[in-house]
């Protein structure tokens, strides 16, 4: 069982009639539970997500009713499909920031780039931000779809129109967003080997048993078959963090960090 604040998922690894049975079993209890506390669930707030291409889709029931099955569902501000690909919350996001790009663009009239940029930065792109480790995007059409929204939104600023969009960001001082998403893994990455708090589980990121000259606090590298396993968070930044040097990752707070890695991203990469 996982939680967050009023919010509870339930999740079992299910093969047999014999795992159904205990899934069962378990969610027999929580209606129980439920009932005898005074806090009976809304079944039909509830949903089953089958993942897996072999999985059987098996019926469950809360409280004696049917929990409805579904293909999304959106778990703290994230959709998340029965296929587990960043597709699917992609494609919303880029959406719901594209209607906030043509609200700006059709009731702004002075379109000058110091407010621009401040409507930019605080009602567009903490959208194309929000959990980005979780959901980052790894296919082209779905990178694409993220960075077009930026690129509209640059286009749309007086004295932007006819430059390239290398030359508007430069020209606005931003980073493109795939960029910007590089950033924030490297930074989430920092964060956990660094947790003081025990908020993440142990090795959720493993160090490897061979530190670098170059990167003493490297990261153990997983075998990955699936993309799906290949690009989630805890496999793409293996390779990333381990090409960073000694001096940034040893960094003592995380400001440091963001300042150590900016001037890295400026060198290496030619942005920021």
């Amino acid at each position: 069982m996982l939680k967050f604040a009023d919010d509870t998922k339930l999740w079992g690894k299910v093969d047999t009639a014999e795992d159904r049975g205990r899934l069962q079993s378990d969610l027999d209890n929580l209606g129980d539970w439920s009932l005898m506390n005074e806090m009976p669930f809304n079944v039909n707030k509830c949903k089953v997500i089958h993942v897996g291409k072999k999985n059987v889709n098996m019926d469950y029931k809360l409280m004696g009713l049917m929990i409805p099955k579904a293909k999304e569902e959106k778990d703290l501000g994230v959709f998340f499909s029965d296929k587990f690909k960043p597709s699917c919350n992609c494609n919303k996001a880029s959406k719901a920031a594209s209607k906030v790009v043509g609200l700006i663009r059709r009731n702004i009239v002075h379109k000058g780039s110091e407010g621009m940029l401040v409507l930019y930065k605080t009602l567009v792109r903490p959208i194309l931000d929000y959990c980005i480790q979780v959901w980052r995007p790894y296919t082209i059409k779905d990178i694409n779809a993220i960075e077009r929204v930026q690129k509209r939104y640059t286009k749309i600023i007086d004295g932007c129109k006819d430059k390239s969009y290398e030359q508007r960001l430069k020209k606005l001082n931003i980073t493109s967003m795939a960029d910007r998403h590089y950033r924030a893994d490297m930074i989430q990455v920092y964060k956990i080997l660094n947790d003081e708090n025990n908020i993440y589980p142990i090795n959720f990121l493993e160090l490897s048993e061979r530190p670098g000259r170059k990167n003493s606090l490297k990261l153990f590298k997983r075998r990955s078959n699936l993309d799906i396993k290949k690009y989630s968070f805890t496999s793409r930044v293996v390779d990333l963090w381990n090409d960073l040097p000694e001096t940034i990752v040893r960094s003592t707070n995380v400001n440091l960090f963001k300042h150590n890695l900016d001037h890295f991203m400026r060198d290496s990469r030619g942005h920021l």
